[in-house]
């Protein structure tokens, strides 16, 4: 709740009260001391700065005393907090709209697709410097060129059996046709594969494979798609998660080749993190980044690839069937890791970016898909990056 403070300063007079007069002294009681009240801790307590140090002066902060509320923080739910000055205690922000459409060309129904539907400004000072999206864009991995349109979409399921992690949609990038196939645009991920005439840079130590797979022949990503968003990070936030599926048509035949084909989440933080990473935030248990070798690629028809690696495929392969990612002619042509959430860290109030890109590589054929949805905020700090299953 809004607390609202009144005081007044006298000077160069006595107090009034009944029987006074000019000529007796009468003790003066406030009732109020503004350092004790509203600093209960001790110390000065300024109305005219920000006493707690958050960016935030007592004008515009609910809790000057708490350096992690303020309109820069999020409400973190079942704290019974009103973390962000809103006036609301414990509201999630409601950003999911089951009205976005697959063919939405427009990055910022993207960002709200993951969860992120809070946008700002780079120059917002006072109650209006809130955390968000200040920028989206669809690019290429090289952050400049412009992707084909059905390279990406906005669904609301996939098959039969794969459901957004949270709230209506999830985005999917593609190296190919981010569409199901049932929709006119969709092209068979491994004959013929979606080929464009795309071939950018990706960011500097890319593309690379697995440790023990044969790097890639060139330093190229071919037919790429790449989700950047830049973000305000909330003032209580020392960390973020959100949750991913990757789809290869490059299993099993090209296993462990040199054409693997790469998922990657490239993020700038000012938080120093292992940089045997390259930045990726989306990596397997090793570090290694998601592609069709990844320890988690376990949605497939077991077999054993030309390189021996051995895929026992747990996860059986229901959540193929109906993706676009199946052939019941030829069980071993697709498989896909399931849902995945990654976590890495951020600094509180600092302005991050991050590319969700996913790229052929070695040539344009056999391509790869991504699902991600499930964007979080987390108080929590983390070492990461770290990948696991959700729970």
């Amino acid at each position: 709740m809004r607390r609202s403070v009144f005081f007044v300063l006298v000077s160069g007079m006595a107090a009034c009260s009944p029987g006074a007069t000019k000529d007796s002294a009468a003790p003066v009681d406030s009732g109020f001391n503004l350092d004790t009240d509203l600093n209960p801790e001790g110390g000065i307590f300024d109305p005219t700065k920000d006493n707690d140090g958050d960016g935030y002066l007592f004008a515009d902060d609910c809790d000057d005393r708490n350096p992690e509320v303020n309109p820069g923080a999020f409400d973190l739910p079942g704290d019974a907090i009103d973390n962000d000055c809103n006036g609301k205690v414990d509201d999630a922000d409601d950003c999911q709209d089951a009205s976005l459409k697959l063919e939405s060309w427009n990055p910022y129904e993207f960002a709200q697709a993951l969860g992120l539907c809070r946008f700002t400004k780079g120059d917002a000072t006072g109650k209006a410097k809130t955390w968000g999206v200040l920028d989206a864009k669809l690019v290429r991995a090289d952050g400049i060129g412009a992707p084909e349109r059905v390279q990406y979409g906005i669904m609301s399921k996939l098959g039969g059996w794969v459901t957004p992690r949270e709230g209506a949609n999830f985005v999917v990038l593609s190296s190919g046709t981010a569409r199901p196939p049932s929709h006119a645009d969709w092209v068979a991920p491994r004959d013929p594969s979606f080929i464009t005439s795309s071939v950018v840079v990706p960011p500097a130590g890319w593309p690379r494979n697995t440790a023990g797979c044969p790097a890639p022949f060139d330093k190229t990503a071919n037919d790429s798609v790449n989700l950047r968003l830049t973000i305000r990070v909330p003032t209580n936030a020392k960390a973020f998660s959100f949750d991913f599926d990757f789809y290869s048509s490059e299993y099993i035949t090209y296993a462990c080749s040199a054409y693997n084909d790469t998922f990657v989440a490239i993020l700038q933080t000012s938080v120093a993190m292992n940089p045997s990473f390259g930045g990726n935030v989306a990596v397997d248990g090793l570090g290694n980044p998601i592609n069709v070798n990844s320890g988690f690629f376990e949605v497939c028809s077991p077999g054993t690839a030309a390189s021996g690696t051995k895929y026992p495929c747990p996860k059986g392969i229901t959540e193929l069937q109906g993706t676009g990612f199946w052939n019941d002619a030829s069980p071993q042509d697709h498989g896909a890791t399931s849902w995945l959430q990654s976590k890495a860290p951020v600094a509180p109030g600092e302005t991050i970016t991050i590319q969700f890109m996913i790229w052929d590589t070695g040539d344009h054929a056999l391509d790869s898909s991504v699902l991600i949805d499930n964007w979080k905020w987390d108080v929590k700090p983390t070492t990461g990056p770290d990948t696991a299953r959700p729970r």
